[in-house]
């Protein structure tokens, strides 16, 4: 398969997303399929930045490490990632660079003042990059006049200079495209923006959120949206109040959601524990990344999966969604609010921050129709009217809205009786628990299920969840071996049980997740006898990349041959 990786690097404030982001477009008006990856400091200004495209004619399902054309915008960026570079790669830096080899100067900063900005450096070397990709002048401009409207002029300047110059003194570097396969209304976004989509696609109309690293994608393009669309977007003062705002929406019969990352989850936790009880469907998006505390902010991590699966204080139904790409991360905008609804209870969504901040080229979700499910409401509410009937075979009873003639009814945090006033009274209690616990077997019928890769006659089993997809499937891809397959657990609660049964005719199995202590397997123990054959963890802050994790993976293969 044909694949270049392009990366640039330097520090906060240089533009390097926004020429990344970019690039990413015009090789999409090239049709071609891009996927693309960034580094951050917690810095605003200074430090080491990188953003990363890999594109293919073909479909890729994750960025790759080994890079093919280095961009150091700034000198002294390049030297981090030296060890990056393909074979037949090069690298360019606003500096002397005669004594390296594959390394050549272009003069970023004095071509961007010729241009009229110096702020433009990003721009000059994206006009190089188009020389050396051989990309369509026109497309490109259009993109870069789109992009940054208010200054287009200054812009296509560099662009042009940064053409020139490559021409005139970098003609024998030539990485042109080939006639890529990708779809021309494909669009460029993250898996923030794609769960966002599916929340207004799937009817949403309330989201409540304090902004953290890196889940605040969503609140800014539900922000962006609200005049477009039915909604109501709320930046309050903490992650405590979002989460009881987005209870106190879902009580009036709004189809709410709050998003956080882990230390705001932590505050959230109580109001998880009242949505249950109360029986509230609210959806959590928990975008994961390094803890504990704050941890590495702007890096990224599958570390949250058992805070997500055992959040909340006492035993309650809740359901945990891990999609793996940002069309499964659109779906599940729209599927956690179903079965917020079907099923009153807290649904939480968990993704990374590699998968909530990285892009890819996925069909456009603006026009998506997606299936919705509402609350069960009666439109006329019994005289009666019993919210928590005990009477119901899923575990959810029929909801009153505010201002319905006779459906006034008690939604508070206390243990209640079918009216929703308070009880400690040991039967009920025993009746009201059972009633919601029937809520887990609808849960796993509802919920997505399991995904699998490759050949079922396979011999080995590669088992993972999230984030770890595209990279796994590329892998699978390097090795091409008949004798690997791979299963995607979508829900990662409640378990589905012929997990287990699944598992079965495979002779090994390992486990792929970005933590520390394969918090995967110790959900799947818990839930049967499952003992895998080899973990291969990540848990520095750093996603896995198809070359290592392949590598990793070959390895024990012909470890356990020999």
């Amino acid at each position: 398969m044909q694949l270049t990786t392009i990366k640039f690097t330097a520090p906060a404030g240089a533009g390097i997303k926004s020429i990344g982001q970019v690039l990413s477009k015009i090789l999409i008006k090239h049709h071609q399929f891009v996927s693309d990856y960034s580094e951050y400091p917690s810095l605003v200004r200074g430090g080491h930045n990188t953003y990363q495209v890999s594109f293919s004619p073909q479909e890729i399902f994750a960025p790759y490490r080994n890079v093919d054309l280095l961009f150091s915008i700034v000198p002294g960026h390049w030297q981090a990632h030296q060890d990056e570079l393909s074979a037949s790669g090069y690298f360019f830096s606003d500096e002397d660079l005669k004594s390296q080899d594959s390394g050549y100067q272009i003069p970023f900063k004095q071509l961007a003042i010729d241009a009229g900005s110096v702020l433009s450096s990003n721009i000059v070397a994206l006009g190089a990059l188009a020389f050396f990709l051989k990309l369509d002048q026109k497309i490109s401009q259009d993109v870069i006049s789109q992009q940054f409207s208010q200054n287009s002029q200054v812009n296509l300047k560099a662009f042009e200079l940064g053409y020139n110059y490559a021409q005139s003194n970098l003609s024998h570097i030539n990485f042109p495209l080939s006639p890529g396969k990708n779809k021309s209304d494909t669009w460029l976004v993250d898996g923030n923006e794609a769960f966002a989509w599916g929340f207004i696609q799937g009817k949403g109309d309330f989201y409540a959120a304090y902004p953290m690293t890196p889940a605040t994608g969503v609140l800014h393009l539900l922000a962006e949206k609200q005049k477009e669309y039915p909604l109501t977007v709320v930046h309050p003062e903490d992650e405590i109040a979002a989460a009881n705002m987005a209870a106190g929406a879902a009580f009036a019969g709004k189809r709410s959601a709050t998003g956080t990352s882990g230390g705001g989850f932590a505050l959230m936790n109580e109001a998880v524990s009242f949505t249950a009880v109360a029986e509230l469907g609210v959806v959590f998006y928990l975008a994961s990344r390094p803890g504990p505390a704050t941890g590495l902010p702007t890096w990224t991590s599958q570390g949250d999966l058992l805070h997500a699966v055992f959040s909340g204080h006492g035993e309650f139904p809740l359901v945990v969604l891990a999609p793996g790409t940002r069309q499964e991360s659109f779906e599940a905008g729209y599927q956690a609010l179903n079965l917020a609804a079907q099923l009153q209870t807290p649904v939480i969504v968990v993704t990374d921050k590699f998968l909530a901040e990285s892009s890819s080229s996925t069909p456009e979700f603006s026009s998506s129709k997606v299936p919705i499910v509402y609350l069960d409401n009666p439109k006329k509410v019994p005289a009666d009217f019993k919210r928590y009937q005990l009477a119901t075979k899923t575990g959810s009873s029929p909801v009153s809205f505010p201002g319905q003639v006779d459906g006034q009814y008690l939604a508070n945090s206390y243990e209640h009786d079918e009216y929703g006033f308070s009880t400690e009274d040991p039967d009920l209690t025993v009746h009201m628990v059972d009633k919601r616990n029937k809520k887990n077997k609808r849960a796993q019928e509802l919920a997505p299920k399991v995904e699998i890769f490759g050949d079922d006659q396979a011999d080995t089993l590669i088992v993972g969840w999230g984030s770890t997809k595209g990279t796994i499937l590329e892998s699978l891809r390097l090795l091409n071996n008949p004798k690997l397959a791979f299963i995607q657990i979508k829900t990662l609660w409640p378990i589905d049980p012929n997990l287990q049964t699944l598992f079965k005719p495979f002779k090994k199995i390992i486990v792929v997740e970005n933590n520390a202590t394969s918090q995967l397997t110790t959900i799947l123990k818990s839930r049967f006898n499952f003992n895998p054959d080899h973990q291969i963890l990540r848990y520095d802050g750093r996603p896995f990349f198809p070359e290592q994790l392949s590598t990793q993976i070959n390895d024990f293969l012909n470890s356990d041959e020999s």
